[in-house]
């Protein structure tokens, strides 16, 4: 039996894969979610993300895929490895792999930490 964090992970994680990402953070994360990317700037607000995003996806000519590599659980915390795939805006294919890293209250995300490789 998964505990509430792996079961919200897993289903955060289902929507990601799917390409919804829009749609697992307005269903996971807290309105005042924290996230953080590689060179330390800040969103601090999943209304401020969302824009983010949207922005990005934006830029995009498609949406590729994703490849979930695996997940870690901890006391309050999460961490996934994924491989995005994308065609941007000049149509060229590219790829994104990053770790996601997250901290849990009350059912909620409250704080990414995004890193690259």
């Amino acid at each position: 039996m998964m505990n509430p964090i792996e079961a919200a992970e897993t289903a955060s994680n289902a929507l990601t894969k799917q390409g919804k990402i829009i749609e697992s953070i307005d269903q996971f994360y807290a309105d005042d979610c924290v996230f953080i990317e590689p060179d330390g700037s800040r969103r601090n607000s999943l209304k401020d993300q969302r824009a983010h995003l949207q922005g990005f996806f934006g830029t995009l000519k498609s949406f590729d895929g994703a490849v979930f590599r695996g997940q870690a659980l901890g006391d309050n915390m999460s961490m996934s490895e994924w491989s995005f795939n994308f065609t941007g805006g000049d149509g060229k294919p590219f790829t994104w792999n990053e770790v996601f890293v997250r901290q849990w209250q009350n059912g909620k995300i409250i704080s990414e930490k995004y890193y690259t490789a």
